[in-house]
C-alpha cells in the first residue's frame, strides 16, 4: 500500500488544471471540424430500445414497501431523445389491485392501474418519457407503486414477492451525435473503446494504455463495455477504422507537447489523442482520469443511491462515506436493512473488521416486543432486545473466517405482540451514516488467492511482461480490465521490467506467455508443488500443453502470474474463457487457474485451504470438491511422478 500515491495524483492534478483549460478551449474549435466531416458519412440508424443491463444495472425496478419514493436517473447521450420507459409488471398474488405512478420535475407523468388478473402473467407498460428535461445528458423520474390486499386484509409484505417492473428497457429515438470536445467525448452508455499505441515498445505509452484502460471501465461501473488495446497501423498517424454506436477511438502516444485535443480521423470521425514523450505522456492520462467526472453525466446513473468509495484507505470509514443512499425500512413484523461493501470499495485487504451500528428505531408500544439482530450471511454476531429509547449504537466483529471480498451487513428488527389490522402503526429501522467500519491491512490478503482480488492489488499494481511487445502488453491488459470490474477503486498499473516488476515491494501482474523467465528471477508458485493426481483427476494429462494464471504471495504482498509451459496460445485460450462470461473471473476460487488445451479450464487450490461459499469450476463438474480431495489423497500415493517431469518454466538462454 503506498498511501501517498493518491497525494501525489491530486497535485498533479492541481497543477495541470490550468493547462487543461486551455486544451479544453482548443479542442471546442477541432472539434467543430470532427463533426462536420462526419456528419455526411454517420447514417446510423435510430437505437430503438436499449435494456437498463447494457446500462450496468440490473433490468427490474423494484418496489420494497407502498408509496415509497425510488428515484430512477436514464441517460441521454447526444442527438437521442428518450421517448419511453418500458417493462412487465409483476406483482404478489395476494392483492386485488394496485397502480404505479411516475412523476418528474415535480409534476405527474404516467399512472398506470392494474389488477390481478392483468398482472398475473406480467403487465407489459409503457412509461412516457418525451418533453422530460435533460440536464447533464440524462433525466430523472420518481416512481412509486401501491398494491391494495385483497379485502384490504394486513400482511407482512416482506413475506411476499415485491411489486416491480421487470425486463425494463428505454426507447430511443434519433441518431448519436458525434463528439465536438473532449468533455462530451465519452457518451454515457459506452458499448467499446479501442485504444491506439503510436508506439507499442514504449513503457510509457504502455503505461498510458493501461491505466487509461483501467480508469475508462472504473467510470461506467457494471456497464459491459469492452476496452480493447489496438496497433496503429504502419504509415498512419491516426487510426481510420469507423466507430459504431456508442464505440469511440483514443490515441495515445502521438508526437508533440504535452496536451489532450480531439481530432477528425482518415474517415472523419473523431479520435481522442492524448500527445506527449515519455516523461509527459502518462501525467496527461491522470489529467483525463481526474477530470472524469466532468465527463461522465449519467454513465453510472440508475437509481439516487449511486455507489462511491472512501478516497482513500482508512483504518475508519463512516457508513456514509460509502454513499449507499437511504438505509431505512419499514413493516410490520419484520424490519431489514442491508449494508452493503466490499474491500475494494475501502482500499485495502482487510482483517479485525469491527463494525459499529448506530440507528433509531420506532419505539414499540407496550403489547408488542422486538428483537434487533445483526449479521453477516447466515451467521448472526449480535442480537438483543429492544428498549423504549428508539435509539442503538451496537458494535461487533465480523470473524476472519467470515471475511470475504464482498461483505452484506444485515440489520434486521423482528416484532411480535398484539396487531390490530388497519390501527397499528408499522415499525421502521434506520441505520445512521455516522455508522463506521473499521479494519486493519491484511498481509497477505484475507482471503487469499484469487478471492484476494482487486483489494491486493490496490492501489498501485507494476505491470512486467517477459517480452515486453504488443501481444504481452494485451494480455497484461486484458487481466487487468478483469480485476477492474470487481474493483470500486481504479487500478495504478506501472510498467516496468519483468525482473524489476517482480522483485518489487508492491503487487505485480507479471505476464510470461510462453513459460520462459530471465535469469535469476525465481518464482515459488503454486503449479509448482500442486498434486498431479488431483490435475489428471480434472484433465491435464502429464506433459499435456496448458496455460494458466496463478496468485502467489511473496513478502507482505501478492503478485499474479499468466503463463503457460511452452506456448503462449495456451494464455490467450485461458483469456478468451475468462472474458466469455462477465462473472466467471469473479468466481474462481483457490490460487490456480489451469487451462489444458483441450479441456475446460479449472480452478484449484494449492497453498490456500478451500475457500468456503465460493462457487468453483466444481459447480459445473458435478464432483464435490471434498469428493476430489478424496480421490487425489488415495491416488497421490499410487502415482509416481519422476523428479523435473512435469516442465512448468524454460529458463530464458542467455
Amino acid at each position: 500500500m503506498v498511501p501517498s500515491f493518491n497525494g501525489l495524483r491530486r497535485n498533479l492534478t492541481m497543477t495541470l488544471a490550468a493547462a487543461f483549460c486551455l486544451v479544453f478551449a482548443f479542442n471546442t474549435i477541432a472539434g467543430a471540424q470532427v463533426v462536420e466531416n462526419a456528419a455526411e458519412s454517420n447514417a446510423a440508424a435510430n437505437v430503438g430500445a436499449i435494456s437498463l443491463k447494457e446500462l450496468g444495472r440490473g433490468t427490474d425496478v423494484v418496489f420494497a414497501a407502498n408509496d415509497e419514493p425510488l428515484t430512477v436517473s436514464l441517460p441521454v447521450p447526444d442527438g437521442l431523445t428518450a421517448t419511453a420507459l418500458i417493462g412487465t409488471v409483476t406483482a404478489p398474488i395476494d392483492f386485488s389491485r394496485g397502480w404505479i405512478e411516475v412523476s418528474a420535475d415535480g409534476r405527474p407523468v404516467s399512472r398506470v392501474e392494474f389488477d390481478a388478473a392483468q398482472v398475473g402473467q406480467g403487465l407489459p407498460i409503457s412509461i412516457p418519457l418525451a418533453g422530460l428535461n435533460v440536464i447533464d445528458r440524462s433525466i430523472a423520474v420518481s416512481m412509486i407503486g401501491h398494491l391494495v390486499p385483497v379485502d384490504d386484509r394486513c400482511y407482512d409484505r416482506s413475506n411476499y414477492q415485491p411489486l416491480a417492473l421487470r425486463n425494463t428497457s428505454i426507447v430511443y429515438d434519433g441518431t448519436e451525435a458525434q463528439p465536438s470536445t473532449v468533455s462530451n467525448f465519452f457518451p454515457p452508455i459506452l458499448r467499446k473503446a479501442t485504444i491506439y499505441l503510436a508506439n507499442n515498445t514504449s513503457q510509457a505509452q504502455q503505461t498510458a494504455a493501461l491505466l487509461l484502460s483501467t480508469s475508462i471501465v472504473n467510470r461506467y461501473g457494471s456497464q459491459p463495455d469492452a476496452v480493447v488495446l489496438a496497433e496503429l497501423p504502419a504509415g498512419q498517424s491516426l487510426p481510420g477504422s469507423v466507430p459504431g454506436l456508442f464505440e469511440r477511438n483514443i490515441l495515445v502516444g502521438a508526437e508533440g507537447e504535452g496536451g489532450i485535443d480531439l481530432v477528425a480521423g482518415p474517415n472523419g470521425y473523431p479520435v481522442l489523442r492524448l500527445a506527449g514523450d515519455d516523461r509527459s505522456l502518462v501525467p496527461q492520462v491522470n489529467l483525463l482520469a481526474a477530470n472524469f467526472n466532468g465527463f461522465w453525466a449519467a454513465s453510472q446513473a440508475l437509481t439516487a443511491s449511486a455507489k462511491a468509495v472512501a478516497e482513500i484507505s482508512r483504518d475508519v470509514v463512516p457508513v456514509g462515506d460509502l454513499r449507499l443512499g437511504s438505509l431505512t425500512s419499514s413493516g410490520l413484523e419484520h424490519v431489514q436493512v442491508e449494508v452493503p461493501f466490499t474491500q475494494s470499495q475501502l482500499g485495502r485487504a482487510m482483517k479485525n473488521v469491527t463494525v459499529r451500528m448506530i440507528g433509531t428505531y420506532v419505539p414499540m408500544p407496550s403489547t408488542r416486543s422486538a428483537q434487533l439482530s445483526f449479521s453477516v450471511g447466515d451467521q448472526r454476531l449480535d442480537s438483543r432486545a429492544v428498549d423504549n429509547s428508539g435509539r442503538f449504537d451496537i458494535e461487533f466483529t465480523i470473524p476472519d473466517e467470515l471475511v470475504t471480498r464482498e461483505m452484506n451487513v444485515t440489520a434486521a428488527l423482528d416484532v411480535s405482540g398484539d396487531f390490530q389490522c388497519g390501527s397499528s402503526n408499522g415499525s421502521t429501522l434506520t441505520i445512521d451514516p455516522e455508522s463506521t467500519i473499521s479494519s486493519n491491512v491484511a498481509e497477505p490478503a484475507n482471503p487469499g488467492g484469487f478471492q484476494s482480488l482487486p483489494q491486493s492489488m490496490l492501489p498501485i499494481v507494476e505491470v512486467g511482461t517477459t517480452r515486453g511487445d504488443f501481444a504481452d502488453t494485451v494480455r497484461a491488459q486484458r487481466v487487468l480490465v478483469q480485476m477492474q470490474r470487481l474493483s470500486y477503486l481504479p487500478l495504478q498499473p506501472r510498467v516496468q521490467s519483468f525482473v524489476d516488476a517482480a522483485s518489487s515491494p508492491l503487487p505485480a501482474v507479471l505476464v510470461a506467455a510462453d513459460g520462459k523467465l530471465p535469469d535469476g528471477v525465481d518464482l515459488d508458485l503454486p503449479m509448482e508443488t500442486a498434486d498431479q493426481g488431483l490435475l489428471r483427476l480434472r484433465g491435464l494429462q502429464f506433459n499435456a500443453p496448458y496455460g494458466s494464471m496463478q496468485v502467489a504471495v511473496v513478502p507482505n504482498h501478492e503478485i499474479v502470474v499468466v503463463t503457460s509451459n511452452g506456448d503462449a496460445v495456451d494464455v490467450d485460450k485461458m483469456l478468451n474463457w475468462l472474458e466469455g462470461d462477465p462473472a466467471r473471473f469473479g468466481r474462481l476460487a483457490g490460487d490456480v487457474l489451469v487451462a489444458p488445451r483441450d479441456v475446460d479450464p479449472f480452478d484449484i487450490s494449492v497453498k490456500l485451504a478451500p475457500v468456503s461459499g465460493a462457487k468453483t469450476s466444481d459447480d459445473d463438474s458435478g464432483i464435490s470438491s471434498t469428493t476430489i480431495g478424496l480421490i487425489a489423497a488415495g491416488t497421490a500415493a499410487l502415482v509416481v511422478i519422476s523428479v523435473g517431469g512435469v516442465l512448468f518454466f524454460r529458463r530464458r538462454s542467455q
